[in-house]
């Protein structure tokens, strides 16, 4: 019932935003090219290649932050089941190229994630035949959670977590919220909470499980450029002090640079560089850079100039080793309403942390990191300066919080094993 309301409001949405979502996908490139892929066309091409036989696995993530939550598991699914076909999707463009560049070893196919229509999920679900399909976190599509229950293919939800946010959300909509989620054969949250919260959404106890973080698992293995070896590499003169920006959004970049030229007056050998969430926003923080007196270049341009302090890096999938060259790291999309990024990259490399007010996305892992003295969290620009001040100035501070950061993830890993234990147990239901 759930399905027919949602495709009556979807048919309307249609009809009255066509103009619009008409225009955006010819002009925008965010999703110019994408869509006739998500539509089908190709995939039966894509999917001739290969063998039956073998149990087929379909991997699911949103977006970049997600597909990395998903390396230690594809990694291990792939140790498990040496013969099995690993099918992965990603819905964003970011997504999509992340997973390319990072998740290729592991990865048999890479297809693109349907439309939610129900004509369009029924094809794709129909020419991928997966035996398995798995969710990483969350990209909830009633149409193709539906269409999955109706040809008797298990779903598992992993790494799942809950925002405030979502979870008003979820109450309020309770009518198509519940159904949806009942579809899923398990629901592998990240907390206690997490599960506390489906549970009062009416779920059976039994289909929500507690198995921790993913991340966790996903970060250590295989990071490069771990060493201050590598910045000598870039070009950067090894005296420097390195400053990290990952993952910034849109107006963050203004309070970053303003922070960052007040900084410079005292610390002279002081580099920065800084990660944009969205590579579209590279040729802006250019601008943003040279407008506020700073020399800035490319990490593609090759070797850092020598006079150059400040590198944007405009590629995709290289942020987390960068992380191994910082003195000191920030995670964006934090100081503006963004919810937050990943703040376990930089610890997990012993790299000291600093995250703004907004981080309701990581609001469990923000949590136990500063109640394990592992991180710092200012409230705004001028306590940001502060607190990197203090910390440019103490080499030991920075060594004391990057070390607690680092046992922290340390000991928060293994939840990978549990995830792979309870696949490996709903294949053998249906007969894998």
């Amino acid at each position: 019932m759930y399905s027919y309301f949602y495709n009556i409001f979807l048919f309307l949405s249609l009809i009255i935003l066509f103009p619009v979502l008409f225009v955006k996908v010819i002009i925008s490139p965010k999703y110019k090219g994408r869509i006739l892929r998500r539509l089908g066309k190709g995939l039966r091409g894509r999917l001739s290649g290969l063998s039956h036989g073998r149990p087929r696995i379909w991997i699911h993530a949103l977006s970049v932050g997600e597909a990395a939550s998903a390396r230690s598991l594809l990694g291990e699914i792939r140790c498990v089941y040496p013969q099995a076909i690993i099918i992965f999707s990603a819905t964003t463009r970011s997504g999509e190229k992340y997973s390319k560049n990072s998740l290729e070893k592991w990865v048999d196919l890479f297809i693109p994630f349907p439309l939610d229509l129900a004509c369009i999920v029924r094809k794709f679900i129909t020419l991928v035949e997966p035996d398995l399909f798995i969710l990483i976190e969350t990209d909830f599509w009633p149409n193709f959670l539906h269409e999955l229950a109706e040809q008797k293919i298990p779903a598992i939800l992993v790494n799942g977590r809950v925002s405030a946010n979502s979870y008003r959300n979820y109450k309020r909509f309770r009518f198509l919220f519940k159904p949806m989620f009942a579809s899923f054969r398990f629901l592998a949250m990240q907390t206690s909470g997490d599960v506390a919260k489906f549970i009062s959404l009416g779920l059976e106890a039994e289909k929500v499980r507690a198995l921790g973080n993913l991340k966790y698992d996903s970060l250590v293995p295989d990071i490069p450029g771990q060493g201050r070896g590598t910045v000598r590499n870039t070009g950067i003169a090894a005296d420097k002090l390195v400053f990290i920006a990952g993952s910034i959004h849109k107006g963050e970049e203004e309070i970053i640079f303003r922070v960052f030229g007040r900084l410079l007056k005292k610390y002279v050998n002081l580099f920065m560089v800084i990660a944009p969430r969205e590579l579209m926003i590279c040729n802006d923080l250019l601008k943003a850079a040279r407008l506020k007196g700073f020399n800035a270049c490319f990490r593609t341009a090759g070797s850092v100039p020598e006079d150059c302090r400040v590198m944007i890096l405009d590629t995709m999938g290289e942020l987390a080793g960068c992380y191994g060259l910082a003195d000191l790291a920030f995670v964006g999309g934090s100081m503006v309403a963004e919810g937050g990024h990943n703040p376990l990259e930089p610890a997990a490399l012993a790299r000291p942390v600093i995250f703004g007010p907004h981080m309701e996305d990581f609001a469990e892992i923000s949590r136990d990191l500063l109640a394990a003295r592992a991180c710092m969290q200012v409230a705004d620009e001028e306590e940001l300066f502060m607190v990197m001040e203090q910390m440019l100035a103490d080499k030991l501070l920075r060594e004391e919080i990057g070390q607690r950061g680092a046992d922290f993830v340390s000991e928060q890993q293994g939840v990978t094993r549990k995830h792979v234990e309870l696949i490996s147990n709903v294949l053998a239901d249906s007969g894998l």
